[in-house]
Formats: C-alpha cells, sequence, structure tokens
C-alpha cells in the first residue's frame, strides 16, 4: 500500500527525501517505501521530479535527488534483470529533453554537492544517448559554458568535471570534438586561468580526455606534453601538481612508446618532486615510474625494443633515499612502500645495472650509527632481488650475514627476511653460478641457528630461511653432470644440527602446547630438511631416526591437550596438520628403513587424529597412514585390526576412501580378512551424498587389487552403481550445484566400472559388468539438459 497517493507523493518529493534522511528508523523507512513505490509507479515523473528537487536551492534534498537519479541510471543498481538504461531510452522525449535541460541548468548552481551530482548524471545520460546520436549538442553545450565570457569559476568547474565524466564513460567521441575539449581543458589549466579550483578541474578531466586523444599526431602530442609539463613544474597548489603527474601516469600507461622525446623534462619533474618533501607529488612520481617499468618488462616478453634504461637509471638514486624515509607509516600508500615497488619494477627492467648504484647506496648506509639507514641498506638489497643476475648479487649474501648479527632487532629481521628471499629466488646448487660455495655453508648454517632463538618475528624468518636453504637442494640435479646425492650432501653435516635447532625453535610451551608462531614456519623447514637429505649418509639417518620419537611425543602431547578457547582450538588444529605433515615426510623419507616396532604406536597417533575436529589434520593423518602402508609393504595387514577400530561410516571421508584403496593394493590378498568389514562399511556410506562418488571410485581400485576374489562382492556393487545411476539424479539437471554433483557422480561410476572390468577375469561377469556400463552410458547421453 502506498504511505500517499502517487499525485500527492510527486508534489510532496522534497519532504520524502527529507524524511529518507531522518534519524527516526520508522519515518526513513516510510519515505524509503514512497521512494521506490514512485519509481515503480511513475518512472518518468519520478526522474522529472528529482531533477526539479535537484535544481532548487533546497539543500538537504537536492543532495539525496541527485545521488537516487544517478543511481537510477546506473546499470549497476538494476535489482532485475531489466537494466535501468532500457527504462531510460523508453522514456517520452519531452521528458528526456526536460530532465537534460534541468540538468545542465544545475552546472551553473553555487552549491558543489548539486553540480557534483548533475555532472555525473549528465554522464550517465551521455553513455545511453550519445552513441545513439540522442544529444548531439551536448558537447558543444558544455564547451560554450567554457567559452562564456565572465562565466563563474563553479561554472566553469562543474562544466569541467562533467566533461571528464563523460570521456571517461563514452567509449568513442568525434575526433572534432575530441580536439574542441581538449583545447578547452588545456586552455583552463594555463595560467591565464585565475581560478585554482578550474585548473585543478581541468587537469582532473585531461585524464580522461586523454584516453581519446590523437597522441600519433606530433602536434596534437605537443601540446598535451606541454601543458601537462609546465602544471607540474609550476608554483601551483600540490594537488594540480600531483593531478598532472597523474596525467603523466596515464600518458605511460597508453602511449609509453611515445614518451622518449620528452623523457629529460619527465625526468628533472620527477626527480624535484621526489626531493620536494610532498608526499602526494612523490607517490605520483613514482606511480610514473612504476607504471613505466610494467610497459618496459612487457614489451621486452615481446621482444619489442625499449628505450626507457638510462632515465630509469638516473631515478634510481632518488628512488633508494626514499628508503631513509621515517614516516611511521606502514600503509601501501607510504613513501619508502612506494619506493619499495618502484624499486622492485626498476630492477625487473633494467636488470644488472641498477645493482652498482644500489650497492652504492648500501655501502654508505649498511654502518651508519642510526638504525634506520643500516635497515634501509639491508631494504635495498631486498628490493632488487628479482631482475639481476645471480654473479652480481652473489656478494650481498655476506652483507646479510654481518647484518643478521646488527644490534638492533628490526635490521636482523629485514636482514634475515632478505637472506629467506635470496634463497628462495637465486639459491640453486646444481648450477655453476651460485648465489654461495660450499665455503658459506658452515657460516649461513650458524648464523640461520642462531637467529632461529632470536625473537619471533626474526625467529620465523630465520626459519623460513632455511626452508628455502634446504628446498634449493630439491631443483632439478641433472645440470651440469650433478648427481643428487652428490648435490644434496653438501647439507649432511648439518643436517643434525639443523633439526636440533628447528626441534628447540618449535618446541611446545610449558604452560600451553598451542603456541604457534614461530613454531609453523619451524615444522615446514623441519619437512623440507628431511625431504632433501642424503639418508646414506649414516650421520643425517641417525638424525632423521632421533626425530621421529621427538614428534611423536608432540603430537601425542597436543592430542591429550585440552583446548580452553577457539584460538586455542585453531592452534590446536594447525599444530597437528603440522606435526603429522611432519612425521609424513619422515616415513616417505625413511620407506622401508623406518623402524617395524614403531609402526603400531605411530598408527595409532594418526588414528586419534582421525577422531578430531579438525578436517585438515584428518586429511593429514590419513595421508600419513597410507605412507605409512606404502613404508610397511604387506606386513601391513598385521596392524589392520588397529586401523578397522577408526574405519566407520561417520569418520568416512574422500580422502580416506582413496588410502584405503591404496591399502588394497599394497596388501594384496593379505586385505582378504578384512574385506567384509570394510565392505559393509562402504555399503552403509554409499547412501550418503557426500560419500557417493568416492566410495563407488572405490569400489573399482577394490576390484581392481583383488582381482578375482572380488566376485564375491560383485554382485552387491553392481547394485549400488545401478541404484547410484538412477535416471532421477539427472534428470532436468538445472542447478550449478546440483549438475557439478551429478558430473562428480557420473565420473566416480565411469572410473568403478573401468577398474572393475581391469580387475574382473571371469569371462560371465566381465560381460553383465560391460552391459550394465553400456545401459548407464545411453542413460547419460538421454539428459539434453546436462552441461558437459
Amino acid at each position: 500500500m502506498f504511505a500517499m497517493t502517487v499525485d500527492t507523493a510527486m508534489n510532496e518529493v522534497s519532504q520524502i527525501l527529507l524524511n529518507a534522511q531522518h534519524e527516526d528508523n520508522n519515518i526513513r523507512y516510510a519515505a524509503e517505501s514512497d521512494l521506490k513505490q514512485l519509481q515503480e509507479c511513475d518512472f518518468p515523473n519520478f526522474l522529472l521530479s528529482l531533477s526539479a528537487e535537484l535544481l532548487s536551492n533546497k539543500s538537504r534534498s537536492r543532495r539525496l535527488a541527485g545521488n537516487i537519479l544517478k543511481n537510477s541510471l546506473d546499470e549497476r543498481y538494476s535489482e532485475d534483470g531489466d537494466p535501468l538504461i532500457n527504462q531510460w531510452i523508453s522514456l517520452d522525449q519531452l521528458i528526456k529533453s526536460k530532465i537534460k535541460e534541468s540538468l545542465l541548468i544545475t552546472l551553473g548552481s553555487l552549491e558543489p554537492e548539486a553540480w557534483h551530482a548533475s555532472a555525473q548524471v549528465i554522464a550517465k545520460v551521455a553513455y545511453v544517448e550519445i552513441p545513439r546520436q540522442e544529444w548531439p549538442d551536448l558537447i558543444g553545450k558544455l564547451l560554450a559554458n567554457m567559452a562564456m565570457q565572465d562565466a563563474p569559476p563553479s561554472l566553469k568547474q562543474a562544466t569541467l568535471e562533467a566533461l571528464g565524466y563523460v570521456f571517461e564513460e563514452i567509449l568513442r567521441l568525434g575526433v572534432d570534438e575530441v580536439n574542441a575539449v581538449l583545447n578547452a581543458v588545456i586552455q583552463a589549466m594555463s595560467q591565464a586561468e585565475q581560478s585554482s579550483e578550474v585548473r585543478l578541474a581541468a587537469v582532473k578531466a585531461l585524464q580522461n580526455v586523454l584516453k581519446h586523444a590523437n597522441f600519433a599526431n606530433d602536434d596534437c602530442r605537443d601540446l598535451i606534453m606541454s601543458a601537462i609539463c609546465d602544471t607540474a613544474e609550476s608554483d601551483e597548489g600540490e594537488m594540480i601538481k600531483q593531478e598532472a603527474f597523474g596525467c603523466l601516469v596515464v600518458i605511460a600507461s597508453k602511449y609509453y612508446t611515445m614518451l622518449e622525446p620528452y623523457m629529460e623534462t619527465i625526468l628533472s619533474l620527477t626527480t624535484k618532486a621526489l626531493k620536494g618533501g610532498v608526499k602526494s607529488g612523490a607517490l605520483q612520481c613514482m606511480e610514473f615510474w612504476i607504471t613505466i617499468c610494467k610497459k618496459v618488462i612487457e614489451l621486452r616478453e615481446q621482444n619489442k625494443c625499449c628505450f626507457i634504461e638510462k632515465p630509469l637509471l638516473l631515478v634510481v638514486p632518488d628512488l633508494l633515499e626514499t628508503l631513509l624515509s621515517q614516516e611511521g607509516d606502514d600503509s601501501p600508500q607510504s613513501i619508502s612502500l612506494r619506493g619499495v615497488a618502484c624499486l622492485g619494477g626498476v630492477a625487473r627492467a633494467i636488470g644488472d645495472a641498477i645493482v652498482p648504484l644500489a650497492m652504492l647506496f648500501v655501502e654508505g648506509c649498511i654502518k651508519a650509527s642510526d638504525w634506520q639507514s643500516r635497515k634501509a641498506a639491508t631494504l635495498a638489497i631486498y628490493v632488487i632481488l628479482e631482475g639481476p643476475s645471480v654473479e652480481k648479487l652473489a656478494p650481498v649474501v655476506c652483507l646479510l650475514l654481518d647484518k643478521m648479527e646488527d644490534p638492533n632487532m628490526e635490521v636482523r629481521g629485514i636482514a634475515t627476511c632478505t637472506l629467506r628471499r635470496v634463497f628462495e629466488l637465486l639459491h640453486f646448487p646444481a648450477r655453476e653460478n651460485r648465489i654461495f660455495t660450499y665455503a658459506n655453508l658452515p657460516r649461513i648454517v650458524a648464523v640461520l641457528a642462531k637467529r632461529s632463538k632470536d625473537v619471533p618475528e626474526v625467529s620465523e624468518e630465520a626459519c623460513g630461511a632455511i626452508y628455502f636453504l634446504a628446498k634449493g637442494y630439491e631443483s632439478n640435479t641433472s645440470e651440469l653432470g650433478h648427481s643428487k646425492k652428490e648435490i644434496s650432501s653438501e647439507l649432511s653435516p648439518f643436517v643434525s644440527g639443523v633439526i636440533y635447532v628447528l626441534l628447540s625453535t618449535s618446541a611446545l610451551a610449558k604452560d600451553t602446547p598451542f603456541r604457534l608462531p614461530p613454531s609453523a614456519s619451524a615444522y615446514e623447514a623441519l619437512c623440507e630438511v628431511v625431504k632433501v637429505c642424503n639418508i646414506q649418509d649414516f650421520k643425517a639417518l641417525v638424525a632423521i631416526e632421533v626425530l621421529v620419537p621427538r614428534i611423536m611425543r608432540r603430537l601425542n602431547t597436543v592430542l591429550d591437550a585440552k583446548a580452553s578457547s577457539s584460538d586455542d582450538e585453531r592452534n590446536k588444529c594447525d599444530l597437528l596438520v603440522l606435526l603429522c605433515g611432519v612425521l609424513h615426510v619422515i616415513i616417505q623419507k625413511l620407506g622401508n628403513k623406518f623402524a617395524v616396532w614403531r609402526t603400531p604406536f605411530v598408527l595409532l597417533l594418526f588414528c586419534r587424529v582421525l577422531i578430531c575436529k579438525c578436517s585438515t589434520a584428518r586429511d593429514k593423518a590419513v595421508l600419513a597412514i597410507g605412507a605409512l602402508a606404502d613404508a610397511t609393504g604387506p606386513d601391513f595387514a598385521d596392524h589392520m585390526p588397529l586401523l578397522l577400530q577408526y574405519f566407520n561410516v561417520k569418520l568416512l571421508f574422500p580422502t580416506y576412501l582413496q588410502v584405503i584403496g591404496n591399502i588394497f593394493q599394497v596388501l594384496g590378498e593379505r586385505i582378504l580378512p578384512y574385506c567384509d568389514c570394510i565392505m559393509g562399511v562402504l555399503y552403509e556410506g554409499v547412501s550418503k551424498s557426500k560419500l557417493k562418488s568416492p566410495i563407488l571410485e572405490c569400489f573399482g581400485v577394490i576390484a581392481l587389487a583383488l582381482g578375482k576374489n572380488f566376485e564375491k562382492y560383485l554382485q552387491s556393487v553392481k547394485e549400488k552403481l545401478k541404484e547410484a545411476g538412477n535416471p532421477r539424479y539427472y534428470a532436468n539437471a538445472t542447478d550449478e550445484d546440483k549438475v557439478d554433483y551429478d558430473n562428480q557422480l557420473i565420473k566416480g561410476k565411469l572410473r568403478a566400472y573401468s577398474n572393475i572390468l581391469r580387475g574382473t577375469k571371469d569371462p560371465m561377469s566381465w560381460l553383465t559388468v560391460a552391459a550394465d556400463l553400456f545401459e548407464f552410458a545411453a542413460t547419460v547421453r538421454k539428459d539434453q539438459s546436462r552441461c558437459t
């Protein structure tokens, strides 16, 4: 029901708009309802009333009128499938003309909120009408405002804003219109224009007009670049200069290849801005160079010529100085962080050429008395790591090791983080050119060991560095004739010490076993060290053997401990994942060398994890059980009674089913005494929708593993497969989730049939399974609505 009649509401739209901003919820909700119903019942007059309200001098109501009017023409605010712009197109021409006339008149308002809203609405209307040739005189009328003698600054400002929005919205405009607007905007940017607000609006508008300019034309390009550079170099307000640099950013992204003749001037401007001490200007300068670097990298990837190396080299010293900024601001828009981003881009763009300049800065600051300078020097190394070659960067390792002994925690932290990044990007021991030699390794390990006992922030970075140090030995070692054993043996003398350090770092706290940082990174590093160590080396093998009981004790402690809060519960889950992960890696590494007498104890721990609440931990535990079965071989059958105590429908999940299938393959005929129990659980579980597809696949794997021994279960499995293939699962499937579920079910069933056919030895049984498969395939093919 209407709160009032449509005619009454139209006459009282001002009051409704005011009520829609009322602090009383009841009044506000009623007004919002009235507005919505007016829009639905009389859209033409609704827009007309809003445009009249925007034109009025009622400041409180006209602001909301402008917002509603803009949103009424914006496709993004359409709630149904019918775009709002279609409603505008269908309006009577007379009403549209009245609305457009009101909008143009509103540009002359002295109230910024009114003409700002009008400028936005004009652009929305232009977006709809100009491509349809329905507002051909719009640009001309806006230009007339700019050319008007004694036009108030507010009108010019509003008009420039409208032009900017129009050029942002419209994809294509006539050449003559673009040139006329370009001339008007550039004229408004000049010193002849006395209003700084108008000049600012002009520079902002130019950023959108640039996208349509004929930059390939020398005269046009010179005119634009001259206007922008003059504005950026003048004594204008900082906002104007900032927007002028914004224009350069637009040009760099769109017309980079045409910038070479102007690069000397631009370099001079950006250098002054970087040294000028004004944050906004410096940030825009760096944004310009970041954009340039992106274009250089893009062109180089396309094997196209780049001219920019010399200007980039010249700007590097000023960018390095930004690292010394002490704003106390960690936001992405701080001077120092944008300097980091910009220097990283330069390093990727020019490679080795940046290293001498960066090292000059490093050498000047690395031994300074103030820690901020030492931190900046270390940070300079970090930001240039992507781009230069290993040969050029090799000397930084020793510098970083020195700074990891710095008395200041922040310097130690950034040095350790940088070394971690060095190992991540540049550590490939199998290659001829290495970031460090074997002679450096003892010191590297010693310093990392020391830092792993530092404050948590530094310790975590040290563990990360150990992780990537070890991971480097996992790389392809076939290069240059190196053997994997030869390369990984480099770490062997240090494995025992590194494992001890990582265990100490990740030790469970006495008051609570759920401490995570920096434990997480320590366990990840531990896994990587185990992966790459050479177990043919006796010391390395002993170190891993000693590690097993310690990890088992920790896992038992965490399982026994009670979480008293949600944070504890999350940390407990994370620790279970990490500890199961370490044991999994150890079992995989040792294989059949894993002590047989430990198997039941480890298996019991994993089974206990299977009944915890954390799904990720359950996944990790069951994968480790699979690895344990692989390592133990057929003798794992001796431990099946224990595992089957934790094998029931409530505990089943897809990964568990995959592992059960693998266990069948490992044990072969030794699984037969336990088959009835396992198949019974699977028969029960196949009725669960989330388990249906993986259980069907599991049937196939079991059939393949058992061969002739599967005959006992074949008839029951065929029935389950037929039930799962009932057409009711596939008919008229239109819902996306249902289609996905059904597709998974089809895949599961096809894999099951495939493996059953491969495993079945009896010819008659084989034919019956094949017949079922053809029947199922025909059913699926009949389903015309399925997306394949």
